[in-house]
């Protein structure tokens, strides 16, 4: 806690400790007199003008501030105004009252939104304030901003990794927890990518830096999450323009009280002017908005931390809104439904075959050596590189939708589909399961195929037959693989709109239609935030799966889903939609009691004690507001 904190908490408390007694001495002796004059003007007045300038001045300095800029009204130039009148007629604890109480409720809301903030920096605590710069073998601490793309730097067992980069020296295993919720270490080995913000939890690990601090992954993140506030929604917006027309209106009103009546009524007799000035100062109390522009962007802000915590960073309150009213959602296939972690599912021997299934393995490796393809890498996964003879591998080409031919041992080894076989005129025969078939060919005979196929998440199915109970009422799957994969998944996941062989150009028409046929609906679109960036840019609402590291999935998405989970979609849109009842709850209930409060002030009904009722109307509602939002840090996990 900070100076400037335990100073306003230490006169909050001494106010409070002052102004129960001034209000019983107010209420019960205050009209005795006491040196020729009554006592509210010898103690009450004296003790409450002290107290007013230790709990107010910085309101006064504020307001100064707002001026300058040409804000002339707003809730606490309100506050002030009703305040000066209450100690104008003599109502001094009133007066006093009245600004102690709205810095109590100033102290909630910022509890509030540092308890949401801290749960957000709890969660997201991801970037290091060191880095150990390892060029020529020799270790320097550094601050991680001094280290630039191409130094290599060394992280130790324990340490988290503070840039992205690519492991050139070492295996160990991370814990990723912090970036994708997974409690199981992930293996990491030479030559693959490492992102900032995990922790090496094994041997040391050299890393040869990709990125600079600023653009790297967790720099990224956390700077979503700061600005997480900077889309508000129709809410949001809607309480900042009744705020600006709202305040001054009010003002004219009051003014309008304190000098119209008593004008026509006996203009006088100063306790008539006394009576409606101190009704106007309450209905000023009455009508300040603070429930209102505190609480709804509050509740928002709670809502966006709730979500940080389960692993699904938003950009903005806008975009939670709009994932609390998600209707319609399309989801691409590989990286989103699926792991887009293809594997070898068997290997199918020609009839004619003189080969075995390591061999025809071994053939589609040396093919697929070098390419970074993940039906490669399934392939390599399967085979022992060591034991490649690439050595005898020449003239490689890559073919376009197609496969990959090459010469081995001066003889045509074609490993690819079966556009690339009917190119070649190789007799084969047509493998009719579902799943990619990588057929190979050497020295134009047939040998076999390989079957890939890419696992579906375990939480795809759970998540997808829950959409409905959450109000997710339609489902689309777009995907540029084939039909009979396409099919085959849609139905095991109880997806009934299905399109297929889409590049990424056909999914955005896809998308636009999808959402003219929607209308006023919300749609979402969810992919891997790389090949379908521009999808994710044309939806209404666009969520990145598992695209944490991935420049195209921040920048395009609304929303990220750090830990590549549907079901996490699914635990968002009950925090989302928890949040929007929140919001309507206090909107409804802060406007009904000032309505209700603004009208019993107005009929003097309770006389001299309607400025509590203000109090009671503006702080207290804004408390209550305020606890409510609260409630959105209490949810069943």
């Amino acid at each position: 806690m900070c100076k400037r904190e335990k100073f306003d908490i230490i006169r909050i408390i001494i106010g409070v400790i002052f102004v129960i007694p001034l209000i019983v001495i107010h209420l019960t002796i205050g009209q005795k007199e006491l040196w020729g004059s009554n006592i509210n003007t010898v103690i009450v007045l004296p003790i409450s003008l002290v107290l007013y300038l230790l709990i107010a001045f910085d309101f006064y300095i504020e307001t100064f501030k707002n001026f300058k800029k040409k804000r002339f009204f707003d809730e606490i130039t309100l506050t002030l105004i009703a305040s000066i009148c209450a100690f104008a007629v003599g109502q001094y604890v009133e007066g006093l009252a009245v600004v102690l109480f709205f810095q109590i409720g100033e102290k909630f809301e910022e509890y509030a939104v540092e308890k949401s903030r801290k749960s957000i920096k709890e969660v997201l605590d991801l970037r290091a304030d060191k880095a150990t710069l390892y060029n020529n073998k020799e270790e320097k601490i550094v601050d991680p901003y001094d280290v630039n793309i191409g130094d290599l730097i060394l992280v130790k067992s324990g340490e988290r990794v503070p840039l992205d980069g690519v492991v050139i020296e070492g295996s160990s295993f991370l814990d990723t927890s912090s970036l994708t919720g997974e409690s199981v270490p992930k293996k990491i080995k030479e030559g693959e990518i490492i992102l900032s913000g995990v922790i090496n939890k094994g041997s040391p690990l050299v890393i040869k830096v990709t990125k600079m601090f600023y653009d790297s992954t967790t720099s990224k993140i956390m700077d979503l999450v700061e600005n997480a506030t900077n889309a508000k929604t129709k809410n949001e917006r809607f309480i900042t323009k009744f705020s600006k027309y709202y305040t001054p209106t009010v003002c004219l009103i009051a003014l309008l009280i304190a000098v119209i009546p008593p004008l026509i009524i006996e203009h006088d007799n100063l306790s008539v002017w006394s009576s409606y000035v101190y009704n106007a100062a309450s209905i000023l109390v009455v009508s300040c908005p603070c429930a209102l522009v505190l609480s709804v962007p509050m509740a928002y802000f709670v809502g966006i931390g709730e979500a940080s915590k389960i692993k699904m960073l938003i950009k903005g309150s806008a975009y939670l809104e709009d994932l609390g009213k998600l209707d319609t959602v399309i989801l691409d296939k590989t990286g989103t439904i699926t792991k887009g972690n293809f594997v070898v599912d068997k290997v199918i021997l020609g009839s004619t075959s003189i080969y075995k299934e390591e061999d025809i393995l071994n053939f589609a490796g040396i093919s697929e050596y070098n390419s970074l393809h993940p039906i490669a890498t399934s392939i390599l996964n399967k085979v022992d590189k060591n034991k490649l003879d690439i050595s005898n591998y020449k003239n490689s080409e890559e073919i376009e939708g197609k496969g990959i031919k090459g010469l081995y041992k001066d003889k045509l080894l074609l490993v690819g589909n079966d556009k690339l076989l009917d190119e070649h005129h190789i007799n084969y025969e047509k493998v009719e399961e579902i799943g990619t078939i990588i057929y190979v060919s050497y020295d134009s005979i047939y040998l076999g195929a390989i079957l890939i196929k890419d696992q579906i998440k375990e939480d795809s199915i759970e998540a997808i037959k829950a959409f409905p109970k959450f109000g997710i009422k339609d489902s689309y799957m777009l995907t540029g693989d084939n039909y009979l994969i396409a099919n085959d998944i849609a139905s095991t996941t109880g997806i009934k709109n299905v399109k297929a062989n889409l590049l990424p150009l056909d999914k955005v028409e896809e998308v636009k239609q999808i959402m003219s046929d929607k209308g006023n609906k919300i749609v979402g679109f969810i992919g891997d935030g790389v090949n379908d960036a521009p999808s994710m840019s044309l939806a209404k609402l666009g969520i990145s799966m598992g695209g944490i590291g991935s420049d195209a999935a921040i920048e395009a998405s609304d929303i990220v889903i750090m830990d590549d989970k549907l079901t996490t979609l699914l635990k968002g849109k009950k925090i989302a939609r928890s949040t929007l009842n929140v919001v309507y709850m206090n909107i409804v209930f802060a406007i009904a009691v000032k309505f209700v409060a603004i009208i019993i002030t107005a009929s003097n009904v309770l006389g001299s004690y309607a400025m509590w009722l203000g109090i009671f109307a503006d702080v207290g509602v804004t408390i209550i507001c305020v606890l409510n939002s609260l409630r959105l840090m209490i949810h069943k996990k």
